[in-house]
């Protein structure tokens, strides 16, 4: 039997999140807010929490998709509208914002192709522009290609093996499109930064999130739960990801971003069977409601918050003082921001997508009632 409430769910995606954040607080800032030594390691590791976001991404899909396929005339049309609707209304007011931001700091002014290849979603498919001007949208690009390919994708790998050779499918494309990159792009360092922002190179993560779906359908949760599964995976999470943060366990022979997935996959399906309030409560959920928001609002916001870092670093010379005094009012605002963006931008961009569902749908019935009454 499977567990009603999903607060996992929106637990992973609040953590993947604050992973990148805190991963960014670092990199974005001018002068650099330096994390303290004994956390660095953990903190440099923040950039992964893009590989649970399209983990989590996959296997959502799935269970929306799931319990969708039945109770819909239209699912394949409502699946597009609401991916729409979920990503373009918060992405094209950034779009807009990063215009101003970037004359008025900058002095940039982008061209209309630059604005266009954002608006289209379609960046990802143009090497040296797959980063986006909008700062971290490159996931963005790699997201909605995913979103075009899913339904074929749930289509197919509708059984547990069929998931896991999708996968091992994903792991050879990405390992051939390794090769062609470097023949289609001429100048080597675009074709290495390209490969690595590109669909292809994280299309094993999402693969690895349909598995676990495929995963988690199977599980007997009663008997799981009984046996402590999920405790036991949470602490072997738990372990692996210190030990690999700070040097415990080398991995340089395999292949990161598969691992970061495996990893990750792991405290997936240990939360699924158990979610203890540590990791999943009220804090966690809410980030994971706003976790969109909060993705597309950091940067910026960290970055113009610089110097007040500056100021608090100069006042505290003790690093880690200083660096949790930074993070935590960058966080505050960052969060009030991304409250702000979720409720009065992304909830009536779903609702909007909702509306049109439904009118589409009456429209289709009123068709029918009119064609069978003629």
């Amino acid at each position: 039997m499977q567990p009603q409430k999903l607060g996992f769910i929106d637990a992973l995606r609040g953590f993947a999140a604050l992973y990148v954040l805190v991963y960014h607080f670092s990199l974005i800032t001018t002068p650099m807010a330096t994390a303290p030594r004994w956390l660095a390691p953990f903190t440099g590791l923040g950039g992964t929490g893009v590989t649970l976001f399209f983990v989590v991404s996959a296997f959502t899909l799935c269970l929306s998709m799931d319990a969708r396929k039945e109770d819909e005339s239209t699912p394949l049309l409502n699946y597009f509208l609401r991916r729409f609707f979920r990503i373009a209304p918060l992405f094209y007011v950034w779009i807009v914002l990063y215009c101003i931001r970037d004359k008025i700091v900058f002095d940039d002014v982008h061209s209309l192709g630059e604005i266009a290849r954002s608006v289209f979603f379609v960046l990802n498919l143009f090497p040296g522009h797959e980063q986006g001007f909008v700062w971290a949208s490159w996931t963005i690009g790699v997201e909605m290609l995913f979103y075009a390919l899913f339904p074929a994708i749930f289509w197919f790998a509708d059984k547990i093996g069929k998931a896991v050779a999708l996968f091992l499918a994903a792991l050879l494309v990405r390992s051939v499109w390794l090769t062609c990159v470097s023949h289609l792009v001429s100048d080597q360092q675009v074709a290495a930064t390209y490969y690595n922002f590109s669909l292809l190179h994280h299309l094993p993560s999402f693969a690895f999130g349909v598995v676990l779906y495929r995963i988690y359908r199977l599980l007997d949760f009663n008997r799981a739960q009984k046996l402590g599964t999920g405790e036991m995976l949470i602490a072997t999470f738990g372990v692996a990801w210190l030990s690999v943060a700070y040097g415990f366990i080398q991995i340089d022979t395999f292949e990161g971003l598969t691992l970061e997935a495996a990893t990750y996959g792991i405290l997936l399906i240990g939360l699924a069977i158990k979610s203890p309030v540590l990791f999943v409560n009220r804090v966690t959920r809410f980030y994971g409601k706003i976790s969109y928001s909060v993705y597309l609002s950091h940067a910026t916001t960290l970055f113009l918050l610089s110097r007040v870092f500056a100021v608090i670093y100069e006042r505290f010379p003790d690093v880690t003082i200083a660096y949790l005094l930074s993070l935590t009012l960058g966080l505050a605002i960052v969060t009030t921001l991304s409250y702000f963006t979720y409720r009065y931008i992304e909830t009536p961009g779903n609702n909007a997508g909702r509306a049109v569902i439904r009118w589409l749908q009456k429209a289709r019935r009123d068709s029918m009632t009119s064609a069978t009454v003629s």
